[in-house]
């Protein structure tokens, strides 16, 4: 059926983990989907995401982003980077607290393109607790390196660990 996800690879962290890597993007699909749901961390820290080349991470200052981060509790502002070296696909989970985690779901496109930037759209979202309010960021960002990606790594923006959480990356039917 037209539309239907594939599970490509999947990770569940139960105990402090810097990174989390998806991979196994191939040509048999178009388009690519990673959820991720109640991730928690063990230091207050927002959730980044690199691509991948050939199964590495790719560190270098490529990322260009720009999302609008959403505020239950005050105005809402844009965020946008370019020549970054990670880009944050969520905004600061509070850690230690019961019910604060991290959720969102990305699209990956042009991945297995070598003539074209990898593209990944942003739709998270997350409750505030010190804040009592809920936030989140909708956008999107590009690696602008034309080579084909096969992956995504998911870590903290500033090094810290993630705790728990589901990982999936979908291949999406065309």
């Amino acid at each position: 059926m037209s539309g239907s996800l594939v599970l490509i690879d999947s990770e569940t962290v139960t105990s402090s983990t810097a990174t989390v890597e998806l991979t196994g993007i191939d040509t048999t699909y178009n388009v690519y989907q990673v959820v991720i749901s109640n991730v928690t961390v063990d230091t207050d820290d927002a959730l980044s995401m690199r691509v991948t080349k050939s199964g590495t991470a790719q560190t270098d200052s490529e990322y260009d982003d720009a999302k609008k981060y959403l505020k239950s509790d005050a105005s809402s502002a844009d965020i946008s980077n370019t020549n970054a070296t990670q880009v944050d696909i969520t905004a600061t989970i509070d850690s230690g607290v019961s019910g604060a985690s991290g959720n969102g779901t990305y699209f990956l496109f042009n991945f297995t393109n070598a003539s074209e930037y990898s593209f990944v759209t942003i739709d998270s979202v997350h409750f505030q607790y010190n804040d009592d309010c809920a936030r989140g960021f909708i956008g999107g960002f590009v690696h602008t390196v034309s080579s084909a990606s096969d992956g995504v790594q998911i870590k903290t923006n500033g090094g810290n660990n993630m705790e728990s959480g589901e990982f999936k990356l979908y291949g999406i039917v065309k």
